[in-house]
C-alpha cells in the first residue's frame, strides 16, 4: 500500500473540521427563535408546500423521491450558516424542479416559513419576503417539530 502524500491529509484534516464544524452548530436540545415570518405564512406555507413540493420532498418534507430531506441536521448542516435571503433565492430559481420560479413570491416566502417553522424556527410578526435576511441557524435548530408538519402550530 503506498503513503498519501501529505497534501492528502491537509485536505481529509480540512473536510473533517469542517464537518465537525457543522455539527457543533446543531442544537439537539430544541432551542430555536423567532424567525421572519407569520404563522399565517407558516400555516398558507404547510398547503403550498403540500401542493408544489411534497411529490419529490415528502409530505412530512423528507422521504421524498428526490430524497433531499428538508428538515433536521443535515438540512441544518447545509443551510444553517447561510441567510434567510440566499435560501429564497436557492428556492426561487430552482423549484419546482421543472418550473422554477413559476410561484409567486409570497407563496415561495410561505413555504420556506413553514419549512424553518418544522425545523423549529418561531414564527414573530415580521412577514417574510425574500429580502428577509437573518442567519438561519440563529431561527431554526434543526430539531423537527412534528406538531408543525401535522398542521398545529409551531412552537412558542
Amino acid at each position: 500500500m503506498a503513503a498519501f502524500p501529505a497534501r492528502y491529509w491537509l485536505r481529509l484534516g480540512a473536510v473533517l473540521a469542517v464537518v465537525t464544524a457543522a455539527q457543533a452548530q446543531i442544537s439537539l436540545t430544541g432551542t430555536s427563535g423567532i424567525g421572519p415570518f407569520t404563522q399565517a405564512q407558516v400555516d398558507a406555507g404547510r398547503d403550498a408546500y403540500n401542493a408544489a413540493c411534497g411529490a419529490c420532498h415528502g409530505q412530512n418534507l423528507k422521504d421524498g423521491s428526490h430524497r433531499t430531506p428538508l428538515t433536521g441536521p443535515g438540512f441544518i448542516a447545509a443551510w444553517g450558516g447561510r441567510s434567510t435571503a440566499d435560501y429564497f433565492r436557492y428556492v426561487q430559481t430552482r423549484m419546482p424542479h421543472r418550473a422554477p420560479g413559476s410561484l409567486a413570491p409570497e407563496t415561495y416566502a410561505a413555504i420556506i416559513a413553514y419549512i424553518y417553522a418544522a425545523n423549529g424556527a418561531q414564527p414573530g410578526t415580521e412577514t417574510m419576503t425574500a429580502d428577509s435576511a437573518v442567519r438561519i441557524d440563529t431561527i431554526a435548530d434543526g430539531v423537527v417539530r412534528e406538531a408543525v408538519l401535522d398542521g398545529g402550530a409551531a412552537p412558542q
